[in-house]
């Protein structure tokens, strides 16, 4: 029930810009790892303890469905960063066949 009453406060513009920042920043933190670790289960488990602690550093509190919210657009980063890379590849592919 107390998200219920909380939800009043997630109307205020300067929040909603605070929250879409904090996904921001956790997504981009989270495909750093990703880039750099090329392990798409150790970013999308990331997302949600980095939205945690940079949560609690400007907010002293955080809600579940932020973490879920986290983690939902890191998985459509992962997802669209490994569609590119298909998409690469497929080409290469067809660029040797048509040469060959």
């Amino acid at each position: 029930m107390s998200y219920i009453n909380e939800f009043q406060n997630f109307l205020d513009f300067y929040l909603l810009m605070k929250i879409l920042e904090l996904l921001l920043v956790t997504s981009c933190i989270s495909t750093i790892i990703f880039l750099l670790t090329k392990n798409q289960y150790v970013s999308y488990l990331s997302s949600a303890p980095i939205l945690y602690v940079i949560s609690l550093l400007q907010h002293v509190s955080t809600h579940f469905f932020l973490l879920v919210l986290a983690m939902t657009v890191q998985a459509i980063v992962i997802v669209a960063i490994q569609h590119q890379r298909k998409k690469k590849k497929i080409q290469k592919v067809q660029e040797k066949t048509v040469t060959n």
